[in-house]
């Protein structure tokens, strides 16, 4: 009866103190979007991440943009709130591929990183949508 019992306090110890797993910060929105043509460069770029984001000061959640030629062009320090990350951009007209990476420290403690680009492109000329030309009346004999 003792090994029982003590077989059933080994396993109930063994999936009694199992911790509940921690998942890292995933990214759930970016503005701009992934991949996605603008047609003026945002003000700012926002990454909204599903959980709360730890501000240890300094450097710990980062975003850096650089412009096709490889220069950085966000401004200022990059801005926490809860799960939303900010930065600021400097003005560029610079037509090509924008680079936007991240870190972030997510609420389990552990850093989280990554890139993804958009893109600035020329607006696309307004379609010209052509009226038939009228149909000439017939002369009368």
């Amino acid at each position: 009866m003792k090994k029982i019992a003590a077989a059933v306090a080994l396993v109930g110890l063994t999936f009694g103190l199992a911790l509940p797993a921690s998942a890292h910060a995933q990214l759930l929105l970016t503005n701009p979007k992934i991949g996605s043509s603008v047609y003026a460069l945002p003000s700012k770029v926002q990454l909204t991440f599903d959980d709360n984001l730890i501000d240890l000061g300094g450097s710990s959640n980062q975003i850096e943009v650089t412009d096709p030629k490889g220069k950085r062009i966000d401004s200022g320090a990059t801005r926490v709130d809860g799960a939303i990350l900010t930065v600021q951009l400097k003005p560029d007209t610079l037509l090509g591929k924008y680079e936007v990476t991240y870190r972030v420290i997510s609420a389990d403690g552990h850093p989280v990183s990554n890139s993804f680009p958009f893109y600035l492109d020329k607006k696309p000329a307004p379609k010209v949508t052509k009226k038939p030309a009228p149909k000439p009346t017939p002369k009368k004999k």
